[in-house]
């Protein structure tokens, strides 16, 4: 019964560990096409992880997302853009408990329950954010959001930078035929 148990959890922290997600957004009203260029602003990450906060992170993350927009047909506009893209990373650590299930491993608390000792981190999920929206109004017009959960902070931190780029894929959203 307890190996059964054993097996049962380590299926379904792998299932987790393995997630990542995308979704995109966007407001069907704008005419995408009358953004020539943009501006590229960092708005930070929040983590515990020093692998996840590095400034390199960011920096590559900024630096792939401006490949793909100047890709695009976007020109890097500085301070007369027409958007403003603004990115975020934030991570949260998790130990796995009782029969699989996941709990977030808060800061200064040292895990579930408030126990004080060490915790083993089981995985991180990252969430990623980019937001597009006009110099003009700062009306937000397009976002991506990507997430991923990894055991290994390596992976999961090389598959940020690539995803900024599939994200970014879908910009400018196609426009659907009107009836």
């Amino acid at each position: 019964m307890r190996v059964a148990s054993l097996c049962a959890a380590v299926l379904i922290a792998s299932v987790v560990v393995a997630a990542d997600e995308r979704s995109v957004l966007f407001d069907e009203d704008v005419d995408f096409s009358m953004f020539r260029s943009f501006a590229l602003r960092n708005t930070g990450v929040t983590s515990d992880r020093p692998e996840l906060s590095s400034p390199l992170v960011m920096q590559a993350i900024g630096d792939a997302i401006r490949a793909s927009l100047v890709g695009r047909g976007l020109g890097d506009g500085g301070a007369r853009a027409d958007v403003v893209v603004e990115y975020s990373v934030s991570g949260v650590d998790f130990e796995v408990g009782p029969f699989g299930r996941p709990w977030p491993i808060e800061a200064g608390r040292g895990g579930r329950g408030g126990r004080r000792e060490a915790v083993k981190v089981a995985f991180t999920e990252a969430t990623m954010v980019i937001d597009v929206k006009r110099e003009d109004s700062r009306a937000l017009v397009w976002r991506g959001v990507y997430r991923i959960a990894d055991g290994e902070m390596q992976k999961l931190v090389d598959a940020l930078p690539k995803n900024a780029v599939r994200l970014l894929s879908q910009y400018p959203p196609k426009r659907k035929g009107r009836s």
